[in-house]
């Protein structure tokens, strides 16, 4: 018998030696099987997986044709899902299950023998998902595994909880395809396989591994004669075949020859590529070198524009403050230290309220602050506050600078207020000698008045009475004039409502009328050089109405109306008397009464127009002085 026919009952009885018990009844060297079923995963490319035409193929299924070879024992394998080999193995129904990695679980019920392959065993993610590098981080997502698979086992130690079950590794790479599952715990080999095969090996990446586990061949414990006969049969296998059978489904790697034409090219593109980097590199160093110059150039010039800033802020006796929104002192500046609540140094920092001891006044700075920051304007706030140089008063501007911070400018107006005090104090004092004057005025011409009655008793001729009483008429309507100016708030106007209301009542009392009708539509104020002529215009329009028209015996009283018409101011007097003589003209006449009002007009810049018979009627308008009360 040749060699190679003796060489599986060589083995054989060298397994039978080392067995413990056979298949059959005990015995030292019990009989060797002839055929032994063994079960693996059926999804598991490249160690076993369904190919073309539904043909199992792989490196196991070629690994237990060589055992088979060389022990002479036939192998049923039985390809199936891998919870299906758990469950086939634990019921007796098959003697080994290959494919299988060593766990603690496991050890309780299998007997393993040594490890062939080493598997890593990572968690893939889609590329759509980040932020995930530990178990920890899968909290709250969807991990798809393998019906099983030992990394169930190890997420469920993690502390994963949501894990979706397939059957095979390959559900989950179908799953993965139609984004069903983002997220998948499978074997390295496989998962890389089925990903390339898809085409979505883009769409997908290793977030980490979870762990590395062996490929062992195992059986039931107790089977310990079983598993030296498959442990002794794969040792027999020559290494060049099981390394054949890796090269068959791993590929070998790639040949690498050298050749001296292909390396001269290299080295004179790597050259020419290390010239261009020297050249980029000395290009860097001029433009660093230039940027640098231009920075400093940059530094120095803001340097100088700060020290400029520095010596106008020393050149000015104003304190300048920035805030934040929640009024904390950011900068400070001044000239003139003594003006400042605290030295600068010790404010910065520092709320408003720790440095004012003022409530209200930092009350009213925060509100300022907010005003201007968010209202995106100047805010104005006058202040009084007490500094090392004495109790000041400040008027402060503040102007937002940014979204949460403003700048106050506040100015030393002391020595101001006090010299607007002194004014106000001494206007106060003009303003009562000015009363007094008038005051006195009026006096001196009522004096002036009453004199005129006296010396008129001297008079026989009813004329030059007449003449005196209207001398009296004018002196009394500038006296009234004078007595308005001394109960007005102003000195330089008066309304001219109340001034003819006083002359009209007084002249009705004076010829003993009571048919005078006052009206006035206007409160416009006239200044002291167009009330004077205004007064004695309305005297004598009113005296001679009073005079002729005779309302007293007529029983139709004299109307006096005052009323605005746009830029203008308008007196009319209207009468029911005779009206003007024929062939008078007032304009031309050469009487004391139309000479008088003629002029008084002009010093209006107005115009006088009469009217009448029946009756008279006089307008004079003139222009208003765009003041009123």
């Amino acid at each position: 018998m040749a060699l190679g026919s003796r060489l599986p009952l060589a083995l054989l009885a060298i397994a039978a030696l080392s067995l413990g018990r056979t298949w059959g009844a005990p015995s030292a060297a019990g009989p060797v099987p002839d055929r032994i079923v063994v079960v693996c995963d059926n999804d598991y490319p490249p160690y076993a997986f369904i190919g073309e035409g539904g043909r199992f193929q792989g490196i196991v299924p070629d690994q237990w044709a060589a055992w088979s070879k060389i022990t002479g024992v036939a192998v049923d394998l039985r390809p199936m899902p891998w919870a299906d080999c758990i469950r086939t193995i634990e019921n007796g129904q098959a003697d080994v299950i290959d494919t299988i990695f060593e766990t603690p679980d496991r050890k309780q019920v299998f007997d393993f023998a040594p490890a062939y392959a080493t598997i890593e065993v990572p968690v893939f993610i889609h590329k759509t998902i980040s932020g995930i590098h530990s178990p920890a981080d899968l909290t709250g997502f969807r991990i798809a595994v393998k019906e099983g698979d030992a990394a169930a086992e190890r997420l469920s130690e993690a502390g994963v909880s949501s894990i979706a079950l397939y059957p095979g590794y390959k559900d989950i790479i179908d799953a993965a395809a139609t984004l069903e599952t983002r997220i998948f715990c499978v074997d390295k080999p496989p998962a890389l396989y089925y990903l390339y095969r898809y085409g979505i090996d883009k769409d997908f990446r290793i977030a980490f591994k979870l762990n590395e586990g062996a490929f062992h061949r195992a059986v039931l414990k107790g089977r310990g004669d079983l598993l030296a006969l498959v442990e002794t049969g794969f040792r027999a296998i020559p290494r060049s075949t099981l390394a054949a059978i890796d090269r068959k489904w791993l590929g070998s790697p790639i040949a690498s020859g050298i050749d001296l034409r292909s390396f001269a090219l290299v080295g004179a593109g790597l050259l020419l590529v290390l010239l261009t980097l020297l050249a980029i590199a000395a290009g860097l160093r001029k433009r660093v070198q230039d940027a640098t110059k231009a920075l400093r150039e940059k530094v120095e010039a803001l340097e100088a524009s700060e020290a400029r800033l520095t010596a106008f802020i020393a050149a000015l006796p104003d304190l300048f403050f920035v805030f934040d929104r929640e009024g904390t002192y950011l900068e400070a500046y001044t000239s003139t230290p003594e003006l400042l609540a605290a030295p600068a140094g010790e404010i910065i920092g520092k709320k408003v309220e720790e440095i004012i001891p003022d409530e209200a006044l930092a009350k009213a700075l925060h509100e300022r602050l907010a005003e201007s920051i968010d209202g995106r304007k100047m805010s104005v706030l006058n202040y009084g506050l007490t500094v090392p140089g004495g109790h000041r008063f400040f008027e402060g501007r503040i102007v937002p600078l940014g979204k949460s911070s403003a700048l106050l400018v506040s100015r030393d107006v002391t020595e101001q207020r006090a010299q607007e005090e002194r004014l106000r104090s001494s206007l106060a004092e003009k303003e009562v000698l000015l009363k007094e004057i008038h005051h006195r005025v009026k006096n001196n011409m009522q004096v002036i008045s009453s004199l005129i009655a006296l010396q008129s008793g001297s008079y026989r001729d009813d004329k030059d009475r007449a003449l005196i009483a209207e001398t009296q008429s004018r002196i009394r309507a500038m006296a009234r004039l004078h007595e308005l100016l001394y109960s007005s708030p102003s000195f330089d106007a008066i309304e001219a409502k109340d001034y003819l209301e006083a002359l009209v009542s007084e002249l009705a009392a004076t010829f003993g009328s009571r048919s005078v009708s006052f009206e006035c539509q206007d409160t416009s104020l006239l200044s002291l050089d167009a009330a004077v002529p205004f007064g004695l215009v309305a005297n004598e329009l009113i005296t001679n109405a009073l005079k002729y028209a005779h309302p007293e015996t007529t029983g139709k009283a004299v109307l006096v109306d005052l009323r605005a018409e746009g830029n203008e101011l308008v007196l009319c007097v209207d009468d029911h008397g005779p009206g003007l003589p024929p062939g008078l003209d007032p304009e031309t006449s050469q009487t004391m009464g139309f000479l008088l009002v003629n002029s008084l007009a002009a010093q209006l810049g107005g115009k006088l127009s009469f009217s009448g018979p029946p009756g008279l009627h006089v307008e004079l308008r003139f222009p208003r002085e765009g003041r009123q009360s």
